[in-house]
C-alpha cells in the first residue's frame, strides 16, 4: 500500500513539474536535465526544482524592471551624440559584433577613451585607491564580493576618508557574495562615515519560497567623478588571504581602467541596479561635458536575468563566427551550452585558431567534471586547451584577431549568461586588445597543454563520472 501511494506521488510530481517545465519553454538541455533529476531522485529532484528550477526575480523585482526598461532606453537615446560613434568605422566583423551590442542593450559604440589594463588584484587596487583619495564629486562602486583583510582595508580607509570630506560614497554589495563582510568591523566603518550601502537580492528563508536565492549581482563596477571607471573580474578582496583553504591557490584576476564617456555609461548601469532594488526612480544625473581622453571606442554591455533572451551569448556567438584568425580566451568556468560550443569548433574547422585557457584547480568539482566532458570534443577540432599552474585563473577575456576584446565579469557558463547580473567591456581598441593579449600570454607560459592521445586513456570510470555530472550542467 505504501509503495503504491509513494509510486503515484512519484508520477503526480513528474507530471506536474513537466508541465510546468514545458509551460516556461527552457532550453532543451535544461529540460532534460530537470527531468532527468527528478526521474533519479524525485524528493531531491522536485525540492530544488521549487528553490532554483525558474529565474523568479520575484513579483516586485519583475514589476520594476518592466517600468524601468522604458526608462533607461529614453534615457540611451538621449546620450549625447558627440560621444556615439558609427560602427561603420569598425572592420565588417566588428561592426557587426557592435550593431547586435547596440540592439540587443541600447547602448551605443562610444569614443574618445583610454583605457589601461591592470594585471593583477595589487595594480587594480592601488591605482583605484588613488582615485577614490583623488575623488572630488563621486565616488560609486558595485562588487559581487566585499571581504576585509588586507589591501581591502586600505581601500575601505580610502571610502571612510573620502566620505568625511563630503565626497557622496555608494557601495553596491551582493546579499549572499558579501555575506561575511556585512558582519565585520570594515562594514560598520563604511556605515559610520556616511557610505551608502545597498544591499543587493537580500537572502533569507522566507524569500526562498517567492524568489530563486542563487540569482546574484556578480557585477564588478567602479566609478570615480563619473569620468574613471573600473570594470574586470577583481571582487574587493585581497587574493593573499581570499579562500585560502580552498586549495585553488591565490585568485588570479585583471582590471580595465577606463577614462571617457563610459565610466557614466558604468554608473547608470550600477544604477539601474540600484532602481531595482529600492524602488527608486532611474534618473542618472546628466552626462558630464568631457574633454576626450583617448581615442579608444567602448562599448558597454549589461546583462542579467531579468531578460528571458541570452544577450550575453548571442554577443560572443557573433564575436566567435567573426573571427577570422584566433580566438583566445579565458574563464575560470567553462560549462557551455551547445551553440557556443559549436561555434568554438566550427571556428576551429574553419581554420581559426582558437585557445581556451582555465585553471588547473577550481573551488567546485561539479563545475570540473562538468567542464573536462567537453574536453575531447574541443581538443578532436584541433582547439588548444591550456590549465593555468599559478593559480586559480579567475580573469574573463577574449581576444578577437588582436582587434576586439570581450572583457569583464562574465564567465563562459549558463549560469553568467541566465542567471547573474553582469557587465561586459567591448573594446574596438587595438591597443588594448595587443596589451590583453600580452597578459594571455604570460597566462599561456604558466600553464601546461593538454594532450588528445593522453586525455583519452584517462580511465573510463572517470569519463562516466564527467558525462553524468555534464548532463546536469545547465543545473551548476
Amino acid at each position: 500500500m505504501l509503495f503504491s501511494f509513494l509510486t503515484l506521488l512519484h508520477l503526480f510530481a513528474l507530471l506536474a513539474v513537466s508541465l510546468r517545465i514545458f509551460s516556461r519553454r527552457p532550453t532543451r538541455g535544461t529540460a532534460l536535465a530537470w527531468l532527468l533529476l527528478i526521474i533519479l531522485v524525485p524528493a531531491v529532484g522536485v525540492l530544488m526544482y521549487l528553490l532554483i528550477g525558474e529565474r523568479r526575480l520575484g513579483r516586485t523585482w519583475m514589476e520594476r524592471a518592466i517600468a524601468m526598461e522604458p526608462q533607461v532606453r529614453r534615457w540611451a537615446a538621449e546620450i549625447p551624440a558627440t560621444t556615439v560613434v558609427d560602427p561603420g568605422v569598425l572592420t565588417t566583423g566588428a561592426e557587426s559584433v557592435s550593431r547586435l551590442a547596440t540592439g540587443s542593450v541600447g547602448l551605443p559604440l562610444m569614443g574618445g577613451h583610454h583605457l589601461q589594463l591592470l594585471p593583477d588584484s595589487a595594480s587594480s587596487m592601488r591605482a583605484l585607491i588613488a582615485d577614490i583619495d583623488a575623488a572630488r564629486s563621486s565616488v560609486h562602486l558595485e562588487f559581487y564580493i566585499w571581504s576585509d583583510g588586507g589591501f581591502v582595508d586600505d581601500l575601505v580607509a580610502a571610502l571612510v576618508h573620502a566620505a568625511q570630506r563630503g565626497v557622496p560614497c555608494c557601495a553596491l554589495m551582493d546579499s549572499l557574495g558579501s555575506r561575511p563582510f556585512f558582519k565585520s568591523e570594515a562594514f560598520g566603518q563604511l556605515r559610520d562615515a556616511g557610505v551608502e550601502i545597498v544591499e543587493i537580492l537580500p537572502v533569507n528563508p522566507l524569500r526562498a519560497l517567492l524568489v530563486r536565492l542563487d540569482l546574484r549581482d556578480h557585477r564588478k563596477i567602479a566609478v570615480i567623478d563619473r569620468r574613471i571607471a573600473y570594470t574586470g573580474s577583481m571582487n574587493i578582496a585581497d587574493p593573499r588571504f581570499f579562500k585560502q583553504d580552498a586549495g585553488v591557490g591565490e585568485w588570479v584576476d585583471a582590471m580595465v581602467r577606463i577614462e571617457g564617456p563610459a565610466a557614466w555609461i558604468l554608473e547608470a548601469v550600477s544604477l539601474s541596479l540600484t532602481t531595482l532594488q529600492t524602488g527608486e526612480d532611474f534618473a542618472p544625473p546628466p552626462p558630464p561635458d568631457l574633454a576626450a581622453a583617448g581615442d579608444a571606442l567602448v562599448q558597454i554591455f549589461p546583462s542579467g536575468p531579468q531578460s528571458a533572451i541570452r544577450h550575453i551569448e548571442q554577443l560572443l556567438l557573433a564575436a566567435i563566427y567573426a573571427a577570422r584568425h584566433e580566438i583566445v580566451l579565458t574563464t575560470p568556468y567553462f560549462v557551455p551550452g551547445e551553440t557556443l560550443l559549436t561555434a568554438l569548433r566550427s571556428a576551429a574547422i574553419r581554420g581559426v585558431r582558437v585557445i581556451l585557457i582555465v585553471p588547473e584547480k577550481i573551488d567546485s568539482w561539479l563545475v570540473r567534471y562538468a567542464s573536462n566532458a567537453y574536453v575531447d570534443d574541443l581538443l578532436a577540432v584541433g582547439i588548444t586547451i591550456l590549465r593555468f599552474q599559478a593559480g586559480l585563473l579567475h580573469t574573463k577575456s577574449m581576444v578577437v584577431d588582436e582587434e576586439l576584446t570581450v572583457f569583464g565579469t562574465v564567465n563562459l557558463d549558463l549560469r553568467s549568461f541566465e542567471l547573474n547580473f553582469e557587465v561586459s567591456m567591448i573594446s574596438y581598441d587595438p591597443a588594448f586588445s595587443a596589451a590583453t593579449r600580452a597578459m594571455q600570454r604570460q597566462y599561456e607560459a604558466s600553464s601546461q597543454a593538454l594532450q588528445l592521445d593522453r586525455w583519452r586513456a584517462r580511465p573510463n570510470s572517470r569519463r562516466l563520472l564527467e558525462n553524468a555530472v555534464q548532463l546536469l550542467s545547465p543545473l551548476l
